[in-house]
Order: C-alpha cells, then structure tokens, then sequence
C-alpha cells in the first residue's frame, strides 16, 4: 500500500508515550550511538513515502543482490528514527502506534532480515492484518520480541543473545565451512554512523560463530584465519570476562576488524566486529554490549 504526501503531517507529528515503568532501555545497550544520527525526522518522514512508493514499485524485480542496497538504506532510515525518538522522548521502542516503523518493518524480511514481522506486528496499527513469518530459520534456533530487544537462542550450541530491535539480522544459520568445523552463525549489522577520512556512512558487524565440542582444538584457529587474521596482529584488553581481542586496520578498504573468543562447556564461541573507518569506533561500544548479552550455557 503507498503512502501519500498527504501522510507527511502525521509521520512526522508522532507523538510517543514513555516505556513501561522498570523496562531497562534497550537491554543496557549504550545510547551513545543515537546521538548522531545519519538522516534528520524530517528527511526520514519524507523517505518514508518516497522509499515505500519505490519499493512499491521496483521490489518484484530486485534480485537477492539487489536487495542488499535498498535492505541498507531502510535500516539507515529506521536507525535515524530510533534516534529522533530518544532523543525527544527517552524511548527506543514506541509505545504507541508509529506509522513510520510500520511501513518500515512491512518491508523488512521482504529485504532480508530476520525478525521484522515480530517488530511489524508489535508496531503495527490494531486494525491491520498481523505479518507472517517471510523469513524461515533453522530449527534449532528460536527468535523472539521481548519490548524493544530482539533474542537468538539455540539450546544446541548452549548460547543465547539479545540485540535492539532496530538493528538488522541478515544471517541465522547452521553450515558445514569449507573444510572446516560444523558452525552455528548469527550476524548482525548495528547503528549506522558517518565514515572518516571517505565520504559516506555504512553500519558496522557483529557476528557470533559457535562449534561443538569436538572442533574446540581447531575452531578458534579456522575462523581466525577465515576471517583475515594472521596471528600477527595486536592484542588487547577488553573490559569483559576476562578477554582479549586482536584487532587490525586494513588501510587499503578503511576497514578495521576485531576478534575475540572463548570456550563454553558446549564448545569454542568466536565474536568478530568490523566496520569503516569511523563507522567502527561509533559503534564499538556495541561490540562490547553484545559481548555482555552473550549467554552461554555455563552462566
């Protein structure tokens, strides 16, 4: 359904009531990030109809890798309206009926992402149809809404995380690697934010590989080298658990890239982080936040 230009006055008046007495916003997950948003509410608004009478229009024709530009841009545009509600009424999650997220997430698993018809159907005016699920998981994974956190479970790999509901789940899976070790994989892009020293914004990654016990001795070592790191790289501190990371800058892409890793009493747990220059150090302080929601079956 398109949304007119009629509708502007509406998307962009809003009005959203605080979150439910002792919900903690989004799950302890730093705020910071919302501070810098990449579109204002008036440009999303606007966006809003345009994006939604584009996808109207085009969506039938785009190909899965076709889709990976318009899936980024929504989430650029979701993002930046997280951000306008906090900062005007301290609420990541909208209490009320949002017109915007609603035409938003109508569109989310159609671009895919994992999730979005449990966000649509929590947003969604009462009159509307409920969404099914367009976006099918392996079984042995369990994915739920609870307020405005999204949560991966699988009871197989002994591990559970949570994440806002705005960021975008793009994969959920459970694979052999290339000779290498069965592997249990989540990965999750998060707030966007500016680039430095290139034009540009993009989100960064945090992804989660879990293996049996069995592959402990050489999962760690396989995804480390899959992943681009050598052995070479620095190492430090990280204010969680105990761990280390090793991180590395690729000067050539912008890119840097961080790793961690442990083992749970069902198997090795490896944590990657990547993301622009600028992009990454916006959004570091969710690689630590993910790491804090991460459960294992030993807590």
């Amino acid at each position: 359904m398109r949304v007119f230009l009629a509708s502007l006055t509406v998307l962009a008046a809003l009005v959203t009531s605080p979150s439910r007495a002792g919900d903690l916003i989004q799950g302890g997950y730093s705020t910071k990030p919302l501070e810098v948003a990449v579109f204002d509410p008036a440009k999303v608004a606007v966006e809003a109809v345009v994006f939604n009478n584009w996808l109207n229009d085009n969506y039938s024709s785009l190909t899965d890798e076709a889709m990976k530009g318009p899936r980024e841009h929504l989430y650029y545009l979701i993002d930046s309206w997280v951000s306008s509600l906090y900062e005007r009424d301290k609420v990541i999650f909208p209490a009320k009926h949002d017109l915007v997220l609603q035409t938003f997430f109508s569109w989310a698993e159609r671009l895919g992402v994992y999730g979005g018809h449990l966000v649509y159907n929590a947003l969604k005016d009462a009159k509307a149809e409920p969404m099914p699920a367009l976006m099918e998981i392996p079984p042995v994974f369990a994915l739920s809404l609870d307020h405005d956190m999204l949560h991966v479970d699988s009871e197989q790999g002994g591990w559970s995380v949570a994440v806002p509901y705005y960021f975008m789940i793009w994969n959920i899976n459970e694979f052999d690697a290339n000779d290498g070790p069965r592997t249990q994989l989540l990965a999750v892009s998060t707030s966007a934010a500016a680039h430095k020293g290139i034009e540009g914004h993009s989100q960064a990654t945090l992804m989660l590989l879990s293996g049996s016990r069995e592959d402990a001795a050489t999962f760690e070592k396989y995804w480390g080298a899959a992943l681009g790191f050598t052995g070479d790289e620095s190492r430090q501190e990280l204010p969680i658990l105990g761990l280390k990371s090793t991180v590395r800058f690729d000067e050539a892409t912008s890119l840097h890239s961080e790793l961690t890793s442990w083992q749970s009493d069902s198997g090795p747990i490896v944590i990657s982080y990547t993301g622009m220059n600028g992009a990454y150090q916006s959004n570091r302080v969710h690689f630590i936040d993910f790491l804090r929601s991460v459960r294992r079956d030993t807590d």
